[in-house]
């Protein structure tokens, strides 16, 4: 048995070996993968990304008809929200471990084209999407929210989630 474990030892001891040879005398090759721009991140790659949202769930605040967003599909099946308003009055972000509020006006609100900016003297949100799915008093939306405070930084994420009462 013990000659058994050694001649396998040795075997994969010189296996490794002879393909380290291998590869140091094999000319290196290219990947054709091409890389594309974004055209929409060109010249602001430094103002994005610099606002940290964190998620969190239902103010107390919030009942009855609402919109509640998430980062991506995932996030929503766990509740975990980036984005709340109670449908006219008020907002609900959380930014670097701080619950911001932010007053609303009621507006017109197009569910197929969905669009709603928001802002107050610190925070501009500005949310872009469109209806995916439709139940009874519940419409799902995807899309985009920007968030930009007063010193021009700028996040902008991916948005998955619902409005409805």
């Amino acid at each position: 048995m013990k000659k058994l474990m050694i001649i396998a030892s040795l075997m994969m001891l010189f296996s490794c070996k002879k393909e380290e040879q291998i590869t140091e005398s094999k000319p290196l090759t290219t990947d054709s993968l091409k890389v594309e721009t974004d055209s929409m991140n060109v010249g602001t790659s430094e103002t994005l990304n610099q606002i940290n949202l964190e998620t969190f769930g239902f103010p107390a605040e919030v009942n009855g008809c609402s919109c509640y967003f998430s980062k991506n599909k995932e996030d929503f099946d766990q509740e975990k929200y980036i984005y709340i308003d109670d449908y006219g009055n008020n907002a609900y972000l959380k930014i670097d471990g701080k619950t911001v509020k932010i007053k609303m006006k009621e507006g017109d609100f197009d569910p197929d084209n969905f669009s709603k900016v928001i802002k107050n003297e610190e925070i501009s949100v500005t949310i872009q999407g469109k209806k995916v799915n439709e139940l009874e008093e519940v419409m799902m939306f995807e899309g985009t929210m920007t968030v930009e405070n007063k010193n021009g930084e700028k996040t902008i994420t991916p948005i998955y989630g619902e409005c409805g009462c």
